[in-house]
């Protein structure tokens, strides 16, 4: 798994995401690995014609799941 390797052969303490809000099935996919919401830039982006949140994700080294 890519955040093992992140960790453990990279040294990495914390990983950090952005993803749209509107993609629930990401949400809930970085979710169950472990990673947390940590902030939302409101309407952050437009994309045919319409505006959308991006959610700050993170993951700590010791969360991992």
């Amino acid at each position: 798994m890519i955040s093992r390797y992140a960790f453990e052969e990279m040294g990495l303490h914390r990983l950090t995401l952005w993803v749209v809000a509107d993609n629930v099935r990401a949400v809930q996919a970085y979710k169950k690995v472990g990673f947390v919401e940590e902030g939302r830039r409101r309407e952050a982006f437009r994309a045919r014609g319409k505006r959308y949140d991006h959610l700050m994700m993170g993951l700590l080294e010791h969360e991992l799941t």
